[in-house]
């Protein structure tokens, strides 16, 4: 191939090889070499130009659309990024919110809340058993299967395990409301129950202390399906007790923690002539 048609130079209005290059070019009809080529570099020169223009825009549209990228990822981790905390079977927790609020976690518990996102939304989701004792300031809202406790500054208990969803009130007050948007306001003493169908039960709680009594490893019920105080006991003491009746007791009694399990066992299968025996380290079984 001629090297000569690699080398023309568009900006001389005559180039060397010029002539070479018109005797290889069949010419428009009517026009000369010379208003050929003025022509040529005329629209080259306006392609030239409209390139350069086009880039400026592209070159903006791309950085504004990775700055917009940039603060995308820095909102999604800043409102979706979120923390877990779950106290196992067997043990209590303590866990500090980032205003300072603190949960007493029972056990078997959890809580997930989105740590950088608090300063603007102070919300979190729950379920087990714990004690709130909130710090002034905006709305706290605790979301859980069955409903949602809703606070400004207070203390307040909250049970939800399975289909049971019940809050009781220490200090301040808070709103309870159920998943069919049924609403309860709490005074201090006051606890309120969510039944199956979404409605509130609220009532006096003259012993407003003993909902709150697993603080101190001191666990008592009233008039309790037995299964339940069972599941409790599995809970605090990390075990598995099988229940070999089918008769429906009821338990009104207490249980200390610190008292070994066995000793627990004898203590309320004594009140239902029930026996029990050890399967294993961490086995027991329940007959009648």
């Amino acid at each position: 191939m001629n090297n000569e048609n690699k080398n023309i130079d568009l900006n001389n209005s005559r180039p060397d090889g010029e002539d070479n290059f018109f005797n290889k070019v069949e010419l428009p009809f009517g026009k000369s070499k010379t208003e050929v080529w003025e022509t040529m570099a005329d629209k080259l020169d306006k392609k030239d130009e409209t390139r350069s223009t086009s880039l400026i825009p592209s070159r903006l549209w791309f950085g504004l659309a990775a700055t917009i990228l940039v603060l995308a990822g820095i909102f999604s981790v800043m409102r979706f990024y979120t923390t877990s905390i779950h106290n196992p079977s067997g043990q209590h927790l303590s866990a500090i919110l980032p205003d300072g609020s603190v949960v007493e976690m029972n056990a078997q518990s959890t809580i997930n809340y989105h740590p950088f996102w608090w300063q603007f939304y102070r919300e979190l989701s729950f379920e087990g058993e714990a004690f709130f004792k909130v710090q002034k300031g905006e709305q706290f809202e605790v979301n859980s299967a069955k409903g949602k406790t809703i606070v400004l500054g207070t203390s307040f208990n909250i049970y939800s395990r399975d289909n049971a969803y019940k809050v009781s009130c220490l200090s301040g007050k808070v709103k309870v409301i159920s998943t069919t948007k049924d609403e309860a306001i709490l005074s201090p003493g006051y606890q309120a129950e969510v039944e199956q169908e979404g409605s509130i039960k609220v009532f006096k709680n003259k012993q407003a202390t003993q909902s709150v009594s697993w603080r101190e490893g001191m666990f008592t019920f009233t008039s309790t399906p037995l299964i339940e105080v069972i599941l409790e006991i599995e809970r605090q003491y990390n075990i598995t007790i099988s229940l070999n009746t089918e008769t429906a007791y009821f338990y009104t009694g207490y249980f200390s923690r610190e008292k070994p399990v066995e000793e627990v066992l004898d203590l309320i299968c004594k009140t239902f002539g029930l026996t029990f025996e050890k399967k294993s380290r961490n086995d027991f079984q329940i007959n009648e």
